[in-house]
This record gives C-alpha cells, structure tokens and sequence, in this order.
C-alpha cells in the first residue's frame, strides 16, 4: 500500500497534517473491518502500523484535551465537569493539566489561560475507545466514584476557540 521504512514515514509525517493522517487510519481500520481491501490482513495490519508511527512523528509533544464527568468531584464541590489536559510522550499521556486532587476539575478558562501561559495554542482530542483507553488514559476508572473522559464537547470547543486556542478534532484517536 504504502512504504513503511523510517525515511519513508517520516517523508510522509511532513506531507499531511495530523487530521489527514487520522481520517486515513480511520478508512483502513473501516476497509480492513468490513473486508473491503484488496491487499492481506497482514499488509493491512502494516499499513496501520505505518499509519500510526506517522501519528507518533506528528502528534508527539502535543497536548490532548478531553471533557471529564468526575463523580467523587461532583460530590465535593458541586461541579464534576471539567476537562483534562494531557502532553503527548511517545507512546503515553503525561498528566499536563489536571488537579493534583479529586476534589475539583479544571474549567475551560482555567485551562485556555494555563495554555496561553505556556505559549500553546493548539490542542487536540477525540473519542477515546471504551475497551482499550488511549495511550495509558482509560475511557473509564474507578468503579465506586466514576471518572469518564471523552471527546470535547462543543461548547467546549467553542469555548477554546474563543480564547484563541484552535481545537484538532481527530476522527481516530492515533
């Protein structure tokens, strides 16, 4: 399909940008899903794997944003809905912007200024998978007081965006 050597990923890392390179990944997992390709399963699986070392090239170092419900917070203090922010590691999340504590969660204007102070002005997010989570962040955790972390919801986004923070919305989390 695609030549899948470093120099090759790389060359191709520079040609597309990060929601390009997300909606392929989201066309092969469909094709490859519903049997639609005309090449293996294995060189469908390469092509994946090729998809998602481009990712890793253009995503590392980002921030990753994503609305978060937290029960044990909502019961604290009254608000429970927030959002998280995350810095892209290789092939994990590092906590960027989140409360040292479950007492409370981060507004939108709390963390569009703590971005504006570290001079980032493009965040990123997408639906994190229910089963497998997204780079060490699980979709879901606690049983007794749930944390629920998913995609940005709009008026979030236009939130953001209204204090000059562009928002990359991502149809594959990669």
């Amino acid at each position: 399909m695609f030549k899948t050597d470093k120099e090759s990923l790389e060359k191709l890392s520079f040609s597309f940008d990060e929601k390009a390179i997300a909606n392929l990944r989201a066309v092969l997992e469909y094709l490859n899903t519903n049997d639609l390709l005309t090449i293996s399963k294995e060189e469908a699986q390469e092509a994946l794997k090729g998809v998602d070392a481009i990712g890793k090239l253009k995503l590392d170092g980002k921030i990753y944003a994503f609305h978060v419900e937290d029960s044990y917070a909502d019961y604290q203090s009254g608000c429970g809905e927030g959002v998280e922010l995350y810095l892209r590691q290789g092939d994990k999340l590092d906590c960027f912007y989140v409360p040292s504590s479950r007492d409370l969660v981060y507004s939108v204007d709390r963390a569009a200024k703590f971005l504006k102070e570290h001079k980032k002005s493009t965040i990123y997010t997408g639906v994190i998978p229910l089963e497998s989570g997204f780079l060490g962040l699980p979709h879901e955790c606690d049983e007794d007081d749930p944390i629920i972390r998913d995609v940005l919801k709009d008026y979030e986004i236009n939130e953001f965006e209204s204090k000059g923070i562009e928002v990359v919305m991502l149809d594959s989390l990669m």
